[in-house]
């Protein structure tokens, strides 16, 4: 049995509340149909928005509703594409342990993309498979891992005499990034490079700063900090390596950041 209601007003019997209908009930609002309640409260339960499904990654299209203070609160929604860039997002994580000899190379498309012109590359603790190792880096421009035209500065610092020593290259075959590590119990290190504009191809690929920070031989505290560059013009920057001087990389970490800019 079906019926309908037709009247201008639903005033509640007594008071000043009513109920529609009972606990279970369904009521469509039909398309087409407009329900206005610009001047009265709404109240609506916090399951609208815990009671459907997490979204755990954005992507630029995705849309966020918010009350335009500019327009007298309007409703409007806004892009993630419209939200400020500039934060560092993580690309790349991964973890070696007891790595043997030899170089160890980073090749990823996420990390060298035009999406980001600005990259952070964190290696953290390292322990090196021989005593006071350095480590090196060799970039990948083009397709190949370039071997030559590297030129470096780094500067560290010892808690073992309060000094300050240089390590310099003027046509080097890789860009020195961390110096000295020990692998003894507890000791270990962890630092840092960054490089921008990766993907350009103006024939100078920079890596604009280096900084670590560790234990050395003999239980030293070490710092150091530095800058690199290759000149080559092959290509657009698609990967890096890294190794040590002396034996294997033995224990590290890596993990990579971009920044929009």
């Amino acid at each position: 049995m079906s019926s309908e209601i037709k009247a201008d007003k639903w005033s509640p019997a007594s008071g000043t509340s009513a109920t529609i209908g009972d606990s279970g009930d369904t009521y469509t609002v039909p398309s087409g149909a407009t329900l206005t309640a610009s001047a009265a409260t709404v109240n609506l339960p916090t399951s609208i928005i815990t009671g459907v499904a997490e979204k755990t990654t954005l992507v630029d299209a995705d849309k966020f509703l918010i009350s335009d203070s500019a327009a007298s609160g309007a409703f409007k929604h806004v892009q993630k594409s419209n939200l400020p860039s500039g934060a560092w997002k993580l690309l790349y994580s991964e973890a070696q342990s007891s790595y043997g000899s030899g170089s160890y190379a980073v090749t990823d498309s996420a990390l060298f993309s035009s999406d980001y012109n600005f990259y952070r590359i964190y290696i953290l603790d390292w322990e090196p498979q021989n005593d006071g190792t350095d480590m090196n880096l060799q970039l990948k421009l083009g397709g190949s891992t370039r071997t030559s035209n590297y030129r470096f500065n780094l500067r560290r610092n010892e808690s073992a005499s309060d000094n300050v020593n240089g390590a310099y290259s003027n046509s080097g075959g890789s860009i020195r990034i961390m110096e000295g590590c020990g692998n003894g119990t507890g000791e270990n290190m962890s630092g840092f490079f960054e490089y921008q504009n990766p993907t350009g191809d103006n024939g100078n690929w920079y890596v604009t700063n280096a900084m670590y920070a560790g234990i050395e031989t003999n239980g030293y505290t070490i710092g150091g900090v530095g800058q690199g560059s290759c000149s080559d013009s092959t290509g657009a920057m698609t990967g890096f390596t890294i190794s040590a001087h002396t034996s294997g990389l033995g224990n590290f970490k890596i993990r990579g950041y971009g920044l929009k800019q």
